[in-house]
């Protein structure tokens, strides 16, 4: 018998509004089960036909996924106490540590190379995880959250933002300062190019020295 999502899932493997997913209905682009109870359902098969890809099933895993930005920061343990935090929360407790995988990285929140987040979409496409767990959405990502919350729901996964984040904390404002002097760097070497390097190193010291006061 072909599985059937419910409607608020389907949504999300869609990328669509429950209102947009209804439209279709009436208009006959996807087809909806009822049951007895009058619930809308979406056969797995629209699902893939829809996306090219089916959803991950319901044993698949839960990962917690913690990063910082530095190696100095992993050793003065905040990657582990990130991790521990969300292992602690009232949503994780009752999962046993079978069904519970720990994915870290440390690396910049700009960075698109981090091992930890490319296993995380691996294992999404691989249909092996159900949920991912982060503190803050800047911990997957300082920039495109929601694309890669949308490729993750393309696959069935859900990404939970516990908002597990201290604006006042000193690493979080280094991480910001860092990710901040490497857009600059990046742009300013585009725009001067390499006849210009001294000018894109002035004004790369001159950011440097306004975030730093």
């Amino acid at each position: 018998m072909e599985r059937l999502i419910p409607l608020e899932k389907a949504c999300l493997l869609l990328g669509a509004h429950p209102n947009s997913v209804r439209a279709w209905e009436g208009k006959g682009r996807i087809r909806v089960v009822y049951t007895a109870g009058g619930k809308r359902r979406i056969p797995e098969s629209e699902i893939v036909r829809l996306t090219g890809t089916a959803p991950a099933m319901e044993g698949g895993l839960v990962a917690i996924y913690a990063r910082v930005s530095s190696h100095e920061q992993r050793q003065k343990g905040d990657l582990e106490r990130q991790a521990q935090a969300l292992r602690a929360s009232g949503q994780l407790k009752a999962i046993p540590d079978r069904g519970l995988l720990v994915v870290t990285d440390v690396g910049s929140g700009l960075s698109d190379q981090r091992k930890g987040l490319r296993k995380l979409m691996q294992m999404a496409q691989d249909r092996a995880l159900k949920e991912i767990h982060v503190a803050h959405r800047d911990r997957l990502a300082r920039f495109g959250f929601s694309f890669l919350e949308q490729f993750f729901a393309s696959h069935g996964v859900r990404v939970v933002v516990h908002e597990q984040w201290d604006p006042a904390s000193q690493g979080v404002h280094q991480e910001l300062v860092e990710d901040l002097l490497s857009i600059v760097t990046s742009f300013s070497g585009r725009l001067y190019g390499l006849r210009s390097q001294a000018k894109a190193r002035a004004l790369v010291q001159a950011v440097k020295g306004a975030v730093s006061e």
